[in-house]
């Protein structure tokens, strides 16, 4: 059995076409509808090669605008940084009411803070991985 050929390929969208193109065999083609894109791409890939379709699987990706792939990078990176900064606000927190509650009861910790008086128990009973 002849093992196939694996290449990969990027479509984009080029006005009212999407071009696609194999970036290993250095060639382009081009589909209307994204459903068209699989099948060109083989196509294009058999065709270069000199070989029946069904001997190569062509991978391929579908690229938004640059301008659009920037802003999902920056979302992303917004995303990440709210994790991290939410981690930290957890474990202030709960080293406030730790230290809080080695001077001042429940109620008071929890007037102090603002908030309910399970809450205090929570953040005293939490562990890091939990808040």
């Amino acid at each position: 059995m002849t093992r196939k050929r694996e290449l990969e390929a990027i479509a984009h969208k080029e006005g009212k076409w999407w071009e696609i193109h194999i970036h290993e065999l250095d060639r382009v083609t081009q589909a209307s509808r994204t459903r068209d894109i699989q099948g060109m791409a083989t196509d294009l890939a058999a065709t270069v090669l000199n070989v029946d379709p069904d001997q190569v699987i062509v991978h391929v990706t579908l690229r938004a605008p640059s301008d659009i792939m920037d802003r999902w990078a920056q979302a992303r990176a917004d995303l990440e940084k709210a994790q991290e900064l939410a981690a930290k606000g957890a474990a202030e927190s709960r080293d406030i009411v730790a230290e809080l509650s080695r001077e001042f009861t429940i109620t008071e910790v929890a007037r102090m803070l603002g908030i309910s008086t399970q809450r205090v128990s929570q953040l005293k009973t939490k562990k890091a991985s939990e808040a």
